[in-house]
């Protein structure tokens, strides 16, 4: 499983598509805060903790019932697919249930994970709610892109267990 990881990492640091994903996106989105504040709570967020997607299984398995995972992406995105325990609530309406409607303030201490597409989003939401007094907040680092890819190794790995002469299952 370290070896899987270490593939993952790998892939990972060479995905340029986030870079230009997240550019192309921002250039078709309008965001309920200006860009100046945006761009704070992208690069310089805190108060929340970034978490891996072997990091988010572990989590989901142990804390299934007390864990709220909340994925800001659009409705179609969610539907295409998106992690079990998720509930849809994208970007813009996740800000006005935190802001305005203080829909979530029963998790003040119970745990949250944010999940974007690439980790941006979700970085700027759990510094929000941070600052909005919620004390167990995560991003899932570099979103359900990396959750994705990270399912799809272990599909092959599964695969890979079964099949009697593959010399590659000692990596999984």
């Amino acid at each position: 499983m370290k070896t899987l990881t270490i593939i993952e990492s790998i892939n990972n640091f060479l995905d340029i598509g986030v870079i230009i994903e997240s550019l192309s996106k921002a250039g078709k989105r309008r965001f309920e805060m200006d860009l100046a504040a945006f761009l704070k709570q992208l690069f310089w967020g805190k108060g929340y903790e970034n978490i891996t997607p072997p990091q988010l299984s572990e989590i989901v398995e142990k804390r299934a019932n007390g864990l709220l995972v909340i994925d800001l992406r659009e409705k179609e995105r969610f539907e295409q697919g998106h992690i079990k325990t998720a509930i849809s609530n994208p970007f813009d309406a996740f800000l006005k249930s935190v802001l305005v409607d203080r829909k979530y303030e029963d998790y003040l201490e119970k745990e949250i994970v944010l999940v974007c597409d690439t980790g941006h989003m979700s970085r700027v939401a759990g510094s929000i709610l941070a600052g909005e007094g919620f004390k167990k907040v995560y991003s899932l680092s570099r979103g359900m892109r990396r959750w994705n890819r990270r399912q799809k190794m272990l599909i092959q790995c599964n695969r890979l267990k079964y099949e009697k002469n593959s010399m590659l299952a000692s990596f999984c």
